[in-house]
């Protein structure tokens, strides 16, 4: 395959002027693209094969084609000799049985992702028993992403699937599914040691599926739940209590990363837990500080939790039942330390803030913090408003009336003046709350350097979202600077994946 200059590309698309010539454009791009493809999977240009390190493949229906099996053959039989192939994705269709002995021969294949795919029936008995006869060769592959299943007849339930791929991966250790009814082979689930959820929709509470699905992973070091829903409250119908019963033994569970309850019924079964990560808001600040009194003793190295409404104790409780922690986020929607927000709102933060404010910060970094002796990060942020906006709607009005020469009425240009004028003045406010701005974040910084006086360890600080509330010190401890990396910084958080 020839790559095309950039130049070229640029040429191209410079010459189009409308939706039609697009399309042609495009049209010629898939066909230089397939030409390409061709090249390179078949006979013409072999030599290209160990190059191949990703491949995504769309399947085609059985019932459509009856001479698909005979596609798969000749393609599948190509795709063998990408040896040095890692990433294979298979969307749609159905999975052909061809598909297991081509995995046999690629050794450097780690993740391969199957999404939208229709799977085969359960065997006899399901779930109680598989087919005890294995691959006739190991398939390399680690990590498996199933999403968008389908059944491939009818009355097969999408809430309790087997993954028949899954039994041929021996070496199988990551699996990602957006289904929690999902089930694979006990064998396999038994030995693999991270589990990704990525849950849609509105679920109810998820705490007893997921207790189910957790007995028989007792291996998991890394556990990741997510539902995807609309602005930060918890969906309706959700749970807002744990689970009174007994959760499932999780010895060697070192990152969790769930809603809330479930978070706070897993970490009951984690006696190892390192890494904690709250992924939905907590209603009420006590459901917070009783999750930090459950942890007390732990030797928790990082925490993050989200709060519906700022309370001190539930920073001065992490204080108090984290002592090896390394790394501490809170964020919350409403209030802020003491009724202070850290938003850029006319309000000065710390210059004008009454003493017992001022007096809650200094407390919080010179009698409260140090108890968290390997205290590094400290992140105290408001999360972004919930802002619910309906759809837009396009009228169609068939019988559009005249265009006017002019529509104004008579003394409107005057009220034009007066917007003008309010507009001035609104300049002029927010110049005045950019300088207030300014100087609370001078006086955030230097409670930031008294707070390094007493906790020797701490190197990076972030106070809100606006700019310059974040700040790192410098190599020796000689200082602070604005921090003006604190987007990647909060990557590196999210992703929270601490060695040890």
């Amino acid at each position: 395959m020839v790559a095309l200059p950039n130049e070229m590309w640029l040429r191209i698309f410079g010459l189009v002027d409308d939706s039609k010539s697009l399309g042609c454009v495009v049209l010629v791009c898939r066909k230089f693209h397939t030409l390409g493809t061709e090249a390179l999977f078949w006979e013409a240009n072999p030599s290209k094969a160990h190059l191949v390190r990703s491949l995504s493949f769309t399947l085609k229906p059985r019932e459509v084609d009856a001479n698909v099996d005979w596609e798969y053959l000749q393609i599948f039989g190509c795709i063998q000799s990408f040896t040095k192939l890692r990433e294979l994705k298979l969307s749609f269709g159905t999975i052909p049985d061809i598909l297991y002995r081509t995995l046999q021969y690629l050794p450097n294949l780690t993740h391969i992702t199957v999404e939208g795919c229709a799977v085969s029936p359960p065997p006899p008995f399901f779930p109680f028993s598989f087919p005890s006869t294995s691959p006739p060769a190991p398939i390399s592959a680690t990590t498996l992403t199933v999403s968008k299943l389908r059944p491939s007849h009818m009355g097969f339930l999408l809430d309790a699937v087997t993954v028949p791929l899954a039994y041929h991966l021996p070496n199988l250790h990551t699996f990602v599914t957006d289904a929690i009814g999902i089930q694979i082979p006990s064998e396999v689930s038994a030995r693999l040691t991270s589990l990704t959820l990525n849950l849609r929709g509105v679920l109810g509470d998820i705490q007893p599926r997921l207790d189910v699905l957790l007995q028989r992973m007792p291996a998991l070091t890394e556990l990741t739940v997510t539902i995807t829903q609309h602005g930060h409250h918890a969906p309706h119908g959700a749970a807002s209590t744990v689970s009174p019963g007994p959760a499932a033994p999780l010895p060697l569970l070192r990152t969790l990363a769930a809603p809330w309850p479930a978070a706070g019924h897993v970490i009951s079964g984690a006696p190892a837990l390192a890494h904690l990560r709250v992924t939905s808001t907590i209603a009420k600040p006590g459901d917070a500080v009783w999750l930090l009194e459950r942890l007390r003793g732990a030797t928790l190295r990082s925490a993050a939790l989200r709060v519906h409404a700022w309370d001190d104790e539930v920073l001065l409780a992490a204080a108090r039942c984290l002592p090896a922690c390394e790394a501490l986020e809170v964020a919350y929607q409403e209030g802020a330390p003491s009724d202070v927000r850290f938003r850029s709102i006319p309000v000065v933060f710390l210059a004008l803030t009454p003493p017992r404010v001022q007096s809650f910060l200094f407390n919080l970094g010179i009698h409260h913090l140090p108890l968290l002796r390997a205290l590094h990060t400290l992140r105290l942020y408001t999360l972004p408003p919930v802002v619910d906006t309906a759809p837009l709607r396009f009228v169609w009005d068939p019988a559009p009336g005249p265009v006017l020469e002019s529509t104004v009425p008579a003394g409107q240009e005057a009220s034009y003046e007066e917007e003008s004028d309010e507009g001035e003045d609104e300049d002029v406010e927010g110049e005045g709350a950019e300088a207030r701005e300014k100087e609370a974040a001078a006086a955030l910084k230097e409670y930031v350097h008294a707070w390094a006086r007493y906790n020797p360890a701490l190197a990076r600080v972030q106070l809100g979202t606006e700019v310059g509330r974040a700040w790192v010190r410098a190599p020796g401890g000689a200082g602070w600077s604005v921090d003006g990396d604190d987007d990647a910084r909060a990557e590196e958080w999210a992703l929270m994946c601490v060695a040890g």
